[in-house]
């Protein structure tokens, strides 16, 4: 009987460093999520106030209902890719590069945690995990 050793398990194995950036994805779509709630207050106080007083108020409220829109699809996005870099898929790695790069225009954390997602999954060992 043979005994494989770590490096004989093959690409399905996720590293550290992987299962941290899926982590870091599933807590930025707790964060997102938490702003799209903070948004959906005021979004119904204006709607109420342009409903019955002042109907203006529909400018205000379809910019802070776009917004929370634009918020809850970031929730999906982080969500979805911490899922695949979770389950170790192709498209995940993709998805997770672009956001790293889109993370990289808010300095300085943003430029941090997007600049090490990125150099960690080009890395060519954790690229082959994904194939």
């Amino acid at each position: 009987m043979q005994y494989q050793t770590q490096d004989h398990l093959g690409p399905e194995r996720r590293d550290d460093g992987v299962t941290l950036i899926a982590l870091y994805h599933f807590l930025v779509s707790l964060l997102f999520l938490a702003g799209t709630v903070a948004l959906a207050i005021p979004g119904m106080i204006l709607a109420i106030v342009a409903a019955t007083e002042a109907p203006p108020a529909f400018i205000g409220m379809a910019v802070i209902g776009l917004i929370a829109c634009v918020t809850m699809a970031f929730t999906v996005l982080y969500l979805v890719a911490g899922y695949g870099l979770w389950t170790l898929r192709q498209w995940a790695r993709v998805t997770a590069l672009a956001l790293s790069m889109l993370t990289l225009l808010l300095f300085p954390v943003g430029t941090i945690a997007g600049g090490l997602i990125i150099w960690h999954l080009l890395k060519p060992e954790v690229a082959a995990r994904f194939s």
